[in-house]
């Protein structure tokens, strides 16, 4: 397992000026045409305006912090994205509208290649998880402020925005956190077996 910090993060402003993605980490992927097999990324949006379509990719979001932001998913309305809220997930091919009235919104997105990975994102509230066990064949933990972690009696301090990857099946971090802390648990799971 690795720690990686926000500081870290590969930094990609948006063409349209309205945002900034920063990577936190992804999978390259051998499919003709396809960038990567998954990829892990916070972004900052900064106002109002499309967001990019990724055809054969499906994806979901969550406000981390900030503004809330209105998704218009093909035309109609999407549940707001509140800070620390629930996961959405939606087609990368759709045609996504983020109305955001002002101020700045910091969101974690996870993206899968429809037809070669699945992936699931779960929000922890970590007054009452404070074990998480790897169920997937890609773990990966985003915490959204200081947390201690405990992996095979080595501590870990993370900090908001860092991210731990390389969690194995059946790995088990041990987490301490006050009581209104909350991270993301993304888990990713291939339907073929990836070239190596």
């Amino acid at each position: 397992m690795r720690l990686l910090r926000a500081r870290e993060h590969k930094t990609m402003p948006w063409k349209n000026g309205l945002g900034v993605t920063h990577e936190v980490a992804l999978e390259p992927s051998t499919v003709d045409g396809a960038q990567f097999l998954w990829r892990v990324s916070l972004a900052t949006i900064k106002g109002s305006g499309p967001f990019s379509v990724f055809p054969g990719i499906d994806r979901s979001i969550v406000a981390l912090k900030g503004n809330t932001v209105q998704l218009i998913v093909d035309g109609n309305p999407s549940p707001k994205l509140v800070a620390l809220g629930t996961p959405f997930t939606f087609l990368g091919e759709a045609i996504v509208e983020a109305v955001n009235d002002g101020g700045e919104t910091t969101d974690l997105n996870i993206m899968t290649l429809r037809d070669h990975a699945t992936h699931v994102m779960k929000r922890l509230d970590l007054a009452t998880v404070k074990t998480v066990t790897g169920k997937h064949d890609v773990s990966i933990i985003v915490f959204t402020e200081r947390a201690q972690c405990v992996i095979e009696d080595r501590p870990l301090q993370a900090g908001a925005f860092d991210a731990l990857v390389e969690i194995g099946f059946d790995d088990s971090v041990h987490i301490t956190a006050e009581n209104t802390a909350v991270a993301y648990l993304i888990g990713i799971d291939f339907k073929q077996p990836r070239s190596m």
